[in-house]
């Protein structure tokens, strides 16, 4: 079984949504191109703000992983506070780990901290 997570530089493939994928964000407009086209779609967008520094982000990480290959039908960006600063302060991610729901464009929830089983209770309530 390959790693969950994408670098892909462009919007991914739905082929690529279906296996539960997590998009890291590598790019400004890479960011702007996922978040663009999600704003037409009814799916979910959970954005995963994370950093390299966060212990309790790198402690969720196999757990997120988890989660996304149960949930194939929304879509999840991992976005690093550091690399995107902006997309951060947009959502105010101040606190880390922070997911952030999205549906056509609009932010509809979020969870704050090493939190899975509300993380999991929040994309239930969301994904349809």
């Amino acid at each position: 079984m390959g790693s969950n997570v994408s670098s892909v530089h462009d919007v991914p493939s739905s082929a690529e949504t279906k296996n539960g994928l997590v998009v890291e964000m590598e790019s400004r407009r890479q960011w702007r191109s996922l978040f663009d086209s999600m704003k037409s779609s009814n799916k979910l967008l959970v954005i995963d703000f994370t950093a390299a520094w966060c212990g309790p982000c790198k402690a969720m990480e196999p757990r997120v992983k988890e989660i996304v290959s149960r949930y194939p039908e929304a879509v999840f960006a991992r976005v690093d506070v550091d690399r995107f600063m902006d997309v951060a302060g947009t959502y105010r991610a101040n606190t880390l780990p922070a997911f952030v729901f999205v549906k056509r464009g609009e932010e509809i929830d979020r969870v704050v901290g090493a939190k899975p089983d509300e993380l999991v209770y929040k994309i239930e309530k969301h994904r349809v």
